[in-house]
Order: C-alpha cells, then structure tokens, then sequence
C-alpha cells in the first residue's frame, strides 16, 4: 500500500509538472504577443531590413574582398574579429538605440537553470540537425555541402563565432517580431498560429541565410540550419530571454565543429 501510494504521488507530481509546464508556455505565447503589440511597427521595419541587408552584403564574397581577406589562411586574431565585428556591432547599437526603453522585454540575466536548459536546447537542436541530415544522405539520397571552412575551425575562431552568432540571432528575431506584429493588427488575434506562422518564415529566412556557407544546397539551408530554429522559438517562449537562445545557437554550432574536426581528425589517421 505504501509503495503504491507513492508511486501514485510521483505520478501526480509529474503530470502536475507538465501542466505547470504547458500553463506557462501558453502564458508566455500571451505575454510575447502582447510585448511585440507594444512596440512601434517602423523600429521593428528598421531592424528588420537593416539586418536583413547587412546579412546579405556579409554572405557575398564582397567583404571579403573589400578587406583582403578572403585568401588569407593564417589571419591574426584582430582580423578574425574585425569580419564579424562588422557584421554584429552594427546591428547590436541599432537594436539598443531603437529599444532601448524595451531591452528588458528581450535580455535578462541568465540564471542557472536557464543556462542548463539553453544547453539542453541547443543539444537537443543539434540532435535534430543530425537526424534530418542522416535522413537526407541515407533515405532520400541527398549529398550535402562539403564545408572545408567549418572543418578547418580551430580555437582562436570561437572568438569571432561568439560575436558572429550575436548578429544571426538579431537577424533571426527581428524576422520573428517584424512578422508577429503584423498579426497585432487583426480584430480576433490567433496567439498561437501567428507564434506558429512567425516561426516558420524566421527559420525559413535564416536558413537561406547560410546558402552561400553551404554551397547554396537549399535543402540542407531549409531543413538542417532552418528547422531545428524551432527550438529556440520554444526556449523564448520559456524563458523570454534573448540570451538563452544565443546560449543555445553557440551550443549547436560548437557541437557541430566538433562533430567536422573529429571526423577530420579520424580520416586523415
């Protein structure tokens, strides 16, 4: 009797977790909306078209041209810095000079459990990732990008990831509340199929936002860097902090550098 009492009693808890837990992404679907409602259409236009501009002159070899670096094998730190610098700072001072009475509706501090669970995230993400290339390159016989730059990464490049990413996620959220705040405007307003709708254009956008990393291979953009975005979408819905997603990205796209220059490492022995 006792240990079916308790038994029963860990299952109640756990069911009472999942609705605790599905209570609160719904408030936060409800708060999210309601945030993106109060800030002004045009500062989300310009951050928008602003980081969506900038993204397409950084993903051309025209930088790279401009600055001389697009030969240059062994670069200093200071110009594998300044690239990325270029790309993110610009976006970062427009994002704080136009919300600048908002920024606590986007970044937080991080605490503990949203470290561990932006961690979690971005493994889970990178997990997904993995399944859907393995889907491609086996069942439905897709070849994917051969990416020698992400291969050659070594450890000085995390200097110049940890900024770049701080620029992507801008792009990728400012796609997301650009496209949320027009669903503001309807008379009867769908929480969750505009999250929903929101979602699946900012990950399709950000997707094709790699095409020129990956040698333009659409499907591997749409599905393997696009899709697994999802889950940061989830996590701010959870946390309402900004940092956690970009916890989360950095996560991924560490794992994912490892994955290559461990695979490198064992076809060259």
């Amino acid at each position: 009797m006792i240990a079916s009492t308790g038994k029963q009693k860990i299952q109640e808890t756990d069911v009472q977790r999942i609705r605790r837990n599905k209570r609160e992404i719904l408030d936060s679907i409800y708060v999210t909306y309601l945030s993106v409602k109060l800030v002004p259409l045009h500062k989300l236009i310009i951050q928008f078209v602003f980081s969506l501009l900038l993204t397409l002159l950084y993903t051309t070899p025209m930088l790279a041209d401009l600055l001389n670096v697009k030969n240059i094998t062994d670069a200093s730190l200071s110009l594998k810095l300044l690239v990325p610098s270029l790309y993110t700072i610009p976006q970062i001072a427009l994002f704080c000079f136009l919300f600048k009475k908002n920024l606590l509706m986007f970044f937080r501090k991080l605490d503990k459990k949203q470290i561990k669970l932006s961690v979690l995230a971005g493994i889970f993400s990178f997990g997904i990732a993995i399944g859907i290339a393995g889907l491609f390159q086996y069942g439905l016989s897709y070849t994917s990008a051969d990416n020698e730059n992400t291969v050659s990464f070594v450890l000085s490049d995390t200097f110049g990831l940890i900024i770049q990413l701080l620029g992507e996620e801008v792009l990728f959220f400012s796609t997301f509340f650009f496209i949320l705040k027009l669903f503001t405007y309807t008379e009867k307003p769908q929480y969750g199929i505009s999250i929903c709708i929101s979602s699946v254009l900012s990950c399709v956008l950000f997707g094709l936002a790699h095409l020129s990393t990956y040698d333009y291979h659409i499907m591997q953009c749409l599905f393997i860097i696009g899709l697994p975005c999802f889950i940061k979408i989830l996590l701010l819905l959870k946390t309402r902090n900004l940092w956690c997603a970009y916890t989360a990205h950095f996560v991924h796209d560490i794992l994912g550098v490892l994955m290559l220059a461990l695979g490198t490492l064992v076809n060259q022995q």
